[in-house]
Order: C-alpha cells, then sequence, then structure tokens
C-alpha cells in the first residue's frame, strides 16, 4: 500500500456523524412554497381537455406554454418538461400546481380534472417497432469464424429493472422569483448538466444560472441527468409563482417516475471450433429506453463496448439497440449498460463450458484478457493485465475448487454452492470524449496565507472523492491536509471539470489536479494569491485513435479488473438461499484512500447481490408494481454475510 493510500477521515465525516449536514430538505424559510407534480396515469394517450377550476390567489398552475423551449436537455432534448398533448408513459408530468403547503398544492391538483384519448401501447421491447438509437460494429472476419466453426452455441439472456434506493429521494430547491435569474440548490451528481439544461430551456445566458450541490444521501446515477427534469421543473414552478420553491419527491412519486437500471435482452451465437476453441461471435443487444431517448445513446455504447468483459475473442459482430416503450425512462445506472453484457458474457461461457463437458472457471481462464492481448474494440492493453493471477489469487483464499468439489456430493435439506464471477471493465469516457466533448478543466487557487482551495465541478455523494482530490493536491504540495479545501460545487464560482460518472473523476478530474498542483509547487510564491488552471489533454500517445463510426481502436484509457466469489446456502425445501460470504480482489490501480474505496467495493458488491438475488421492479402495462421500500426489497445488512475485500495495485 503506497502512502496516498493510508486513510484519513473523511472530510464530511464529521458533519453526518453529528446530524449538521444539510440536505435539500433541510433549507426551509417561511418564503419557501412547495410545488406537486400532475402526473399521467396513462401509458399512451393523447390529452383531449385539461378543466382546471377558479385558482385561488395563493395558488398558481405552471403549464407548458410557460416555458421558452419545452424541453429537457441530457445527451438529446427529445424529452418534454411537461407534456399535456401526448403523454408516453404512466407518471410522466403534465402541469405543476404552487401552495403554500405541499398538501395545499396536492388538494387543489386532485381537483384539476384530465379527459385522456388512449392510445396503443408497447409494453415489450422485443415488440417495438421504434428504435430510439442503435449502434454497431464488427472485428475481425466473423462470417470467415462462422462458416469454418464445427458446432454453433445459441443463447438469451434477460435483465430487469433496478431501482437505484438512494436513501434520499429526488429534492430541488429553485429561486427564479425574480424571472431575470434561477438559482438552484439541491441532490445532484452533475451541477452543469442543470445548469446547461436550464439555458437552454428558459433562453438564459451562463450569468444568469446558478447551481449548487448540497449534502447528497445516495446517486447511484440516479442524480445524474434526471434531477434536470427535477429542477427544470421547480425552476418552472417558481418562475410562475415569483416564490422561490422546494420540489421533493416522495417515496413513491420517485420510484414511479424516476429513471431505471435498463432491462435487456442479449443474444450469443458462438461459433465453435472442434476442440471448444472460440473462433468469433455474434452479440445482439437490445435495452429498453422506456419511453425517451435520455443518455441510452451512452448507456447502449458502453454495454456494446463491454459485451466480451474480460475475454478474448478474435472474430466479433455486435448489434446494439435502444427500443422504445411507453414505459417508465431508463438511464444512468452504477456501470450503465456494462453490468447487464458482464453478466451474459460471464455465464455465456461457463454455459459453452458446461456444453463441451469442460469445467467453467478452466475453460473461462484459458480465454481471460493478459498483458498486450487484444481488446475488444481491436487495439492492445497497454497496462499491466493481473486478472489471471486475480484468478488464482482468489480460487486459493476461497478454496474455491475443493468447495465445489465436496459440494456437487451434498445431500439433505441444507446444501451449499460457490460461485466465481469475472469482469474487466473500461474506465472513464470512451474514446476521446474527455478531449473533444468534455474538455474539462479544474483551478486551485491559493490565498496569502498558503490555504489552497480545489475548484471543480465534481460532486461529493458518498464515495469520498473531495477528500480524495484533497490528499492528491496535498501530497503533490507537500503540505498538511488541513491546508487544502475543497467546497461543494457551484457553477457560478467553479470550472467544468465534466461529470461526477464513468469512473472519471479520479483519473481525470483526479490527474488534472496532481498537475495544476505540481506546478503551483514550482511557481510557489509565498504570501501572494496565486491561481492555477489546468486543462485536459491526452498524455499517452494514441496509437490506435479510437474510431466512433467503426468502434474500433483505443476505447479507453486503461482498464479494470475484478473477481468475485460468493458463497451461499439453499434450504432444499423452501428453496431460501442465504448469502454466507462474499470474496472480492479488485485492480483499480493506486488506491487514494484504502477505506473509502474498501467501502466502494462493499456498497458495489452488496448492490450487485440485490439486482442478482432480491430486488423485483415489475410492470403491468406501464405500471411499475412496486413503488416503496415494503415491497422493493433491497439488500439489508441482515441478508449479507461476511464480506472480504482484497486489492492487488498495479
Amino acid at each position: 500500500m503506497t502512502q496516498i493510500s493510508r486513510s484519513v477521515k473523511r472530510m464530511d465525516f464529521d458533519d453526518k456523524i453529528r446530524g449538521k449536514a444539510r440536505f435539500a430538505d433541510d433549507y426551509s424559510s417561511s418564503s419557501f412554497y412547495h410545488a406537486y407534480i400532475i402526473r399521467s396515469t396513462h401509458a399512451h394517450a393523447r390529452i383531449v381537455s385539461i378543466k382546471v377550476p377558479d385558482i385561488p390567489s395563493d395558488v398558481w398552475l405552471a403549464r407548458a406554454d410557460d416555458l421558452a423551449h419545452n424541453r429537457v436537455l441530457v445527451d438529446v432534448d427529445d424529452q418534454l418538461i411537461l407534456n399535456e398533448e401526448e403523454v408516453q408513459y404512466v407518471g410522466e408530468a403534465i402541469a405543476i400546481v404552487v401552495a403554500e403547503t405541499k398538501k395545499k398544492a396536492q388538494d387543489f391538483a386532485a381537483k384539476i380534472e384530465i379527459e385522456y384519448e388512449p392510445l396503443p401501447a408497447c409494453f415489450d421491447m422485443l415488440e417495438s417497432e421504434e428504435i430510439l438509437h442503435k449502434k454497431s460494429f464488427v472485428k475481425g472476419n466473423p462470417d470467415s469464424a462462422f462458416a469454418e466453426a464445427f458446432e454453433v452455441f445459441e443463447e438469451e439472456f434477460t435483465t430487469g429493472y433496478q431501482e437505484h434506493a438512494y436513501m434520499e429521494p429526488q429534492s430541488i430547491v429553485a429561486d427564479f422569483s425574480d424571472r431575470e435569474s434561477v438559482s438552484i440548490i439541491g441532490s445532484m451528481q452533475c451541477p452543469f448538466y442543470i445548469h446547461n439544461a436550464l439555458k437552454l430551456a428558459f433562453n438564459l445566458n451562463d450569468d444568469a444560472v446558478s447551481v449548487e450541490q448540497v449534502t447528497v444521501g445516495g446517486g447511484f446515477g440516479g442524480k445524474e441527468e434526471y434531477p434536470s427534469v427535477v429542477a427544470l421543473q421547480a425552476a418552472l414552478a417558481s418562475y410562475v409563482s415569483a416564490k422561490p420553491v422546494k420540489l421533493i419527491f416522495d417515496r413513491p412519486e420517485d420510484i414511479v417516475s424516476s429513471t431505471k437500471r435498463h432491462p435487456a435482452h442479449i443474444k450469443y451465437k458462438t461459433a465453435l471450433t472442434e476442440h471448444g476453441d472460440i473462433l468469433g461471435m455474434d452479440i445482439e443487444v437490445t435495452l429498453d429506453g422506456g419511453a425517451y431517448l435520455g443518455i441510452s445513446t451512452t448507456v447502449i455504447e458502453r454495454s456494446i463496448l463491454h459485451c466480451l468483459g474480460p475475454y478474448l475473442v478474435p472474430n466479433l459482430r455486435v448489434d446494439g439497440s435502444v427500443r422504445k416503450t411507453n414505459k417508465v425512462v431508463t438511464g444512468a445506472f452504477r456501470g450503465f449498460g456494462d453490468p447487464q453484457t458482464l453478466f451474459g458474457i460471464d455465464t455465456h461461457l461457463c454455459h459453452l463450458a458446461r456444453h463441451l463437458g469442460l469445467d467453467p472457471l478452466e475453460y473461462r481462464i484459458k480465454h481471460a484478457a493478459e498483458d498486450n492481448a487484444e481488446t475488444t474494440t481491436g487495439a492492445t492493453f497497454r497496462d499491466p493485465v493481473p486478472l489471471k493471477e486475480m484468478i488464482s489469487n482468489l480460487v486459493e483464499e476461497t478454496k474455491y475448487k475443493d468447495k465445489q468439489k465436496e459440494y456437487q456430493t451434498q445431500t439433505g435439506r441444507y446444501r451449499r454452492g460457490i460461485g466465481l464471477g469475472i469482469v474487466g471493465r473500461g474506465c472513464g469516457f470512451a474514446g476521446s470524449a474527455e478531449r473533444d466533448f468534455l474538455k474539462p478543466y479544474v483551478q486551485i487557487k491559493k490565498t496569502a496565507d498558503g490555504t489552497v482551495f480545489a475548484l471543480a465541478a465534481t460532486t461529493e455523494i458518498g464515495q469520498g472523492t473531495h477528500t480524495a482530490f484533497r490528499k492528491i493536491i496535498a501530497k503533490a504540495l507537500e503540505l498538511p491536509l488541513d491546508r487544502v479545501r475543497y467546497e461543494p460545487p457551484n457553477t457560478s464560482v467553479v470550472p467544468n471539470s465534466g461529470p461526477t460518472n464513468a469512473s472519471r473523476s479520479i483519473q481525470s478530474v483526479g490527474r488534472l489536479f496532481q498537475r495544476a498542483a505540481e506546478r503551483l509547487k514550482t511557481d510557489w510564491i509565498e504570501g501572494e494569491e496565486q491561481l492555477i488552471e489546468e486543462h485536459y489533454r491526452d498524455e499517452r500517445e494514441i496509437l490506435q485513435p479510437f474510431d466512433t463510426e467503426t468502434f474500433l481502436g483505443e476505447a479507453f484509457v486503461t482498464y479494470s479488473w475484478s473477481v468475485t466469489a460468493c458463497e451461499v446456502l439453499l434450504d432444499s425445501l423452501t428453496g431460501e438461499v442465504t448469502l454466507e460470504k462474499m470474496w472480492g480482489l479488485f485492480d483499480v490501480g493506486t488506491i487514494i484512500d484504502y477505506n473509502m474505496v474498501r467501502g466502494q467495493m462493499h456498497g458495489g458488491m452488496v448492490q450487485g447481490y440485490g439486482y442478482a438475488a432480491l430486488e423485483k421492479l415489475e410492470d403491468i402495462e406501464g405500471v411499475l408494481q412496486q413503488d416503496r421500500f415494503s415491497n422493493y426489497i433491497i439488500p439489508t445488512a441482515a441478508d449479507i454475510g461476511s464480506i472480504s475485500v482484497d486489492f492487488i495495485e498495479v
């Protein structure tokens, strides 16, 4: 473990442990009014009429025609802020009521009568004829591989929704009361997403928009793009009423309206030699985008980029598409598109091995990535790939082979099982997106007394990033940690260092801070204020540029690797499965703080277990059936046995 890896107390620890941290709903004032959203009760329908009773003087109704541009800017602006014409899913926002209290707003909303003309709706992505986005690529010569194949093995996988289940629901406080400038505080991951969405919707310039992140009670991607929708609706409510407005969702409203992990349908067709070696694969990935595209462009592209996960296949054809359905919009969720195909490919190789009468672990090891091998997109792994060493280490630690052999001969009611999963994942945004699209930059400001302030848009959502940034800067400047500060980002103050997503915060923004701090150390002038600005640039020579059309080349700057194992106990009488222990071994590069990274691994493993074993979110004709924590079941400490986490640092 390197010196920087030694854990420190997180900068947000004291406020959170003492209950002093202020979440959006903790900001209160007698001047604040409350917004309530009227939502569609139909999956697809034309709105024939909206009958509004006389509006009291202390109640306001915000409508679509109050907007300069009724669109939500994310990757594209296909989603409506308010839809009064043809609703596309149950829960879509139609209008907003503002009143002194949320109950008063709800009571008035109940008096508004909406007449619908139901229209045909689609609830099955495989039956959908509307493709929101598609992307394909070919590596090598898959046609030749299938022509030469001794046999072809085919199978299909499906994955369902997953709810983010963050503890704090969507929460925004907006002040647009002067109708000239708008300020937003709230629970969010990407302040500049909201900043840019407000500019477009209300035709404002940069100086008229201020977006500030406050303490966030969990994100996992659910506070990435969807808070732009909530902020736009809160800002509109404030604009119409000329009052500061709070828009705080309750849990059922949050689950019904906010984005989810994309359900997926994945087809594998694998060409095999007579001896069971893989000649090539044909993979088709279909994602359920819901009613609007949102950020599904990015999600499907990452999904197909990770279609082989940690494995090597010389010839490959991949087709990916996002299909429209009349269901809730799907969006960012921890890994955004990767978990679906990473699950698929790992399981597919196990099934291939069993079909061939071979050991599933040995078969996967045979096809696992290694140093200087060819990536999924035809480039070369440039950093060390310690995957096979990691597999060997975890197999030894868990006594995996001994247990597998022992558990095959079990009898009786209670029986144990052990499984092992292997993952390889690209880090950061694909291709040259950092350089050509995000163009991130950071600033370091030194005051005359030698205090250093780090300025960036990266948000703290529980992962410890702000503490990590301070450690990086303090180490580079050889300063005590308490001499470095990081304030919650406000778009009026900080530069746009890009969104908080895609495992890019330490890799990209942290590296910018490191370079800026190294420059400041060289140029340090005692007793004077100094400002250092550092912009992103490619620091490696790109040997095989990533082509966004062909999807070939160096898709990622670097890759991370993991091997995990789970041991379970099955009650063969009741069917109940108890998770007894999880192990995880990870390569995440240099660890900036051991406890913070260890905590992220614990959280990710538990969330993955929940997705696989417990969490069920189903819809019937577009209506989600689980809308609270009493029926959407997430893992608690009682559901998780012991967890062992370790790292191999490269």
